[in-house]
């Protein structure tokens, strides 16, 4: 069993593979209703990173290099089908670097990557780094700038304890990401923004259309950071209609 992917819902006879790489700190469980709500034809494959949910034994990784070959190892047996990668916010970087990844390995390479609240990769980071705070200042700058942890996970201090190794190892990711000039993506890139998130501003993703030669569109959705958890939130339907359209015109692999 490869820990790496889960298939809550397996469809073995669906055209179309759909992988989603969870927020800083987050797991499998954001992408749970989206199964439901992408159709028939796509089948989707949670990227379960270590450090969270059934992982959580196991040591979380602190930098995106340092992660690809054991990503891209995991996800190589699973491109036996035409595929996307989706991504939320730090999901979107690793998303981004594993098609890297699998293109200077030859690899199968993605249709299309779709990222939702995550600058461009070519952009400095633009805040102070919090990854070093302690865990009171880290925990208070989380809140400040992103919200999404639950209170009674704050006031519980096991809780807390188990979450926080797995988080502050993600903003690492995040805050020391190096970007490195490589030829722009063959497949085309979906970029959704959310109106209200404090942290990413729609300037910041434009330049993901640097990172194409094929097709790019940028989507402003109502809504914060966490705008693709939202329950009123119409974005696997968006996804799946981006998927098909790009299914159409996509050799099969």
């Amino acid at each position: 069993m490869n820990p790496w992917i889960i298939y809550s819902q397996p469809r073995p006879s669906a055209s179309l593979r759909l992988f989603a790489f969870p927020h800083a700190g987050g797991g499998s469980g954001g992408f749970r209703n989206w199964a439901n709500r992408l159709g028939d034809e796509i089948e989707l494959g949670y990227v379960q990173l270590p450090g969270r949910e059934s992982r959580f034994r196991e040591a979380p990784y602190s930098s995106i290099p340092e992660l690809m070959p054991a990503l891209a190892d995991a996800l190589s047996p699973h491109l036996d089908r035409p595929f996307a990668f989706f991504g939320h916010s730090l999901g979107g970087r690793i998303a981004f670097e594993a098609m890297r990844e699998l293109r200077r390995r030859g690899d199968k390479e993605a249709a299309h990557l779709f990222v939702a609240a995550c600058p461009a990769p070519q952009l400095p980071w633009p805040h102070p780094f919090m990854h070093g705070l302690d865990t009171a200042q880290f925990l208070g700058e989380m809140q400040k700038r992103y919200g999404g942890i639950p209170q009674q996970i704050l006031e519980e201090e096991e809780l807390c304890a188990m979450l926080l190794p797995m988080l502050r190892a993600d903003m690492t990711m995040l805050e020391t990401y190096s970007y490195v000039e490589e030829a722009p993506l063959n497949g085309g890139i979906t970029v959704f923004g959310g109106l209200e998130d404090r942290m990413v501003k729609e300037s910041s993703l434009v330049p993901w259309r640097l990172e194409t030669s094929g097709a790019f569109h940028l989507q402003m959705e109502a809504g914060d950071h966490f705008f693709p958890q939202s329950a009123q939130s119409r974005l696997p339907e968006s996804v799946a209609a981006g998927l098909t359209r790009v299914a159409r015109v996509t050799e099969p692999i």
